[in-house]
């Protein structure tokens, strides 16, 4: 099956060169510093952001990390004649489950909760939302008695400042699909509320609920951005890849595990700060947030962040959307979590020979978890001060860690990144920026007014052009300096992984097959193919 590996995986209690171990991963810790970053903000912002709650990274991105380094939402909004005068009823409630599957499906797909009683946000303007609303079947209580009922809240984008917008969307299940209901883009004005028109509302009632989606959509963008994609993935793992680094030898096992996953990962980071994230960059310029309020938002979620609550089925449960119809994302991300947990149970199992005692005693393996734990500080001795990491006590404990870790970078980073261009691609249906304060924007203009200038669209779109650029392997496909640093054993691993993949790919084809045929109602669905795992990649490589 191969060439046997220079090191042969081994646990360090089993390792008779312990001094060439302990030689390799000091040279490592030399290469792989933990740094809180400030992102050469000014003291006082540094103070503002709290800088110390942001992940922290690599200090210095070692030479061996380097290397050479027309979208969907257009069609539907030509498709559906959206911002028309002569759009038909059902070309607008097409564009209205657009704008409800990206909840479910588009770059952001983690916010949506079901609610057990209408939400107080909305609770003065019952009687205009379910005044002829086009997709409410029945009262606002009752659907959600009936567990019909979800909410979108970006509140987290407003700061808790009351000058900030503070968007939040409501979700109703009609027929089987998610349909919006209403919309706040800011719960801090008492009396602002968009709701889809009636069928016979007329032009300039469709184009103010249209702004609605719009703002709302421009406003998740920026919580796309900063937690959902740099400060999760890209951040995240950036400490959790130090942290290996600087404990595990190259021998272990786990590391042998680990790294393909963290390929290219801190060089595109590294750019990231600097090309997309530096002073006067795209964040800056191109994006409503700049770049201090990103920040901003980061370090307010990671203050908060735990462990177990991000794991793929604890996260579902809490949010209650187990059931919730059209969730294409939440199928396929099963289907692969339970593939990756498979290989790692097996891959784990087989070198801790089933037997916890080995995972306790294993002093490198518990100082990575140490050092995931331990606090951040600003004074070059941090640690990645993640909440809620299990005890590394038994193969099952470790298993779940692993997991996770794989799962984010893999399937969570290629599910927020690869879908880029397809959303943002057409800045109306899901805008970097918009111009100008909702509020004042009325009439027939109203969209217009508040498009972005020509060179920020221009500069959205080609960015999202290089940002959905694949240029590593898909999920499995290991390039051979990994293969070759396992043993046959451990390659067998792989193999079943990329069997268990291969079954996953069918069956997702076959769903979005069964979507493209099933077109005969008055709404269409749309297919998912963003974790086909064929387009999911190894590592967070873009």
């Amino acid at each position: 099956m191969g060439n046997a590996p220079r090191h042969p995986p081994s646990l360090p209690q089993d390792d008779p060169d312990m001094v060439g171990r302990l030689a390799n991963i000091g040279r490592a810790q030399e290469k792989y510093e933990l740094e809180q970053k400030t992102f050469a903000l000014k003291d006082i912002h540094q103070r503002e952001v709290n800088v110390v709650n942001i992940p922290p990274m690599i200090r210095e991105v070692p030479f061996a990390e380097w290397r050479s380094i027309s979208s969907f939402g257009c069609e539907v909004w030509s498709s559906q004649a959206v911002n028309c005068p002569d759009q038909a009823p059902e070309q607008q409630a097409q564009a209205d489950h657009w704008f409800a599957w990206q909840m479910l499906n588009g770059v952001t797909q983690n916010l949506i909760r079901r609610v057990e009683e209408i939400p107080e946000e909305f609770l003065p303007f019952v009687d205009i939302i379910e005044d002829d609303h086009p997709y409410l079947n029945d009262a606002l209580d009752v659907h959600a008695e009936n567990e019909e009922l979800f909410v979108v809240d970006l509140a987290d984008v407003s700061f808790n400042e009351p000058t900030l917008l503070s968007p939040i969307a409501l979700f109703v299940i009609n027929n089987n699909l998610l349909m919006p209901v209403a919309i706040r883009i800011d719960q801090n004005d008492a009396n602002e509320i968009s709701r889809p028109p009636p069928v016979v509302g007329g032009f300039i009632a469709m184009q103010q609920w249209v702004k609605a989606r719009m703002w709302f959509n421009m406003l998740g963008a920026q919580y796309h951005e900063s937690i959902t994609h740099l400060g999760f993935t890209h951040m995240l793992m950036d400490g959790v890849s130090v942290c290996l680094h600087r404990n595990l030898s190259e021998r272990h096992p786990i590391y042998k595990l680990m790294l393909p996953h963290f390929r290219y990962m801190h060089s595109i980071n590294e750019l990231a700060i600097s090309k997309l994230l530096g002073r006067g960059a795209f964040v800056d310029t191109d994006m409503y947030f700049g770049r201090t309020h990103m920040l901003k938002l980061i370090a307010r979620r990671n203050a908060n962040w735990n462990f177990l609550d991000q794991i793929l089925n604890n996260d579902l449960n809490n949010r209650g959307v187990m059931d919730l119809p059209g969730y294409h994302f939440r199928h396929d991300a099963l289907l692969l979590q339970g593939a990756i947990q498979n290989y790692v149970q097996e891959y784990v199992s087989h070198y801790y020979d089933n037997n916890d005692e080995n995972v306790a005693q294993d002093v490198e393996i518990q100082n990575f978890r140490i050092q995931l734990e331990a606090d951040r500080t600003m004074d070059g001795n941090t640690g990645c001060g993640m909440q809620g990491v299990p005890e590394f006590d038994s193969i099952a404990n470790l298993v779940t860690v692993l997991t996770n870790f794989i799962y984010i970078c893999s399937v969570e980073h290629s599910a927020t990144n690869f879908p880029q261009y397809d959303q943002y691609g057409f800045p109306p249906n899901m805008p970097a920026t918009l111009l100008g304060q909702p509020e004042l924007q009325n009439g027939a203009n109203a969209l217009d007014i508040a498009m972005p200038t020509g060179h920020q669209v221009f500069s959205t779109v080609k960015i999202m052009k290089v940002l959905t650029t694949v240029l590593t392997n898909s999920l499995g496909n290991y390039e051979s300096v990994y293969l070759n640093a396992m043993d046959n054993i451990g390659r067998g691993f792989v193999e079943n992984f990329r069997m268990a993949l291969a079954e996953i790919e069918t069956t997702i084809n076959q769903r979005n097959a069964g979507i493209l045929q099933n077109q005969d109602g008055p709404l269409q669905d749309y297919p998912y193919e963003w974790l086909l795992p064929s387009k999911v990649l190894n590592s967070i490589s873009i």
